[in-house]
């Protein structure tokens, strides 16, 4: 276990949980106000960096005998590890779906003025 104060796992568990609850009800809110299925990419990025950060927090926490503590350390943050790059590449296409989708919304509002359709 990484040397620290008693209270420190607690509060760095809730703290990051409170958070996570915040950001998915919020996402989960505007997935279900917008119907925007974009919003799906950035779900799976807040659960697989949950995944992370639970990995990472077990590592930095966890009490294993001295002698495979370094192993069991290692194995833990190298999952947290991936799984971290992971939830970047879900975050990373969703701000690629949200912006194309923009993008794509905005050209067929342009092509319905020029034909002389209504909004």
């Amino acid at each position: 276990m990484l040397p620290m104060e008693a209270e420190t796992m607690g509060m760095l568990t809730i703290g990051f949980w409170t958070m996570m609850f915040a950001m998915f009800t919020v996402v989960f809110i505007m997935l279900l106000r917008d119907r925007r299925l974009e919003m799906i990419w950035i779900l799976a990025h807040l659960i697989v960096f949950a995944m992370a950060v639970r990995s990472c927090l077990h590592a930095i926490g966890n009490r294993v005998h001295p002698i495979m503590a370094s192993e069991n350390n290692s194995w833990w943050l190298g999952i947290g590890g991936v799984l971290w790059a992971i939830s970047m590449f879900l975050l990373l296409g969703g701000i690629v779906s949200l912006a194309t989708g923009k993008i794509h919304a905005e050209l067929a509002l342009e092509a319905n003025e020029k034909e002389g359709r209504p909004r």
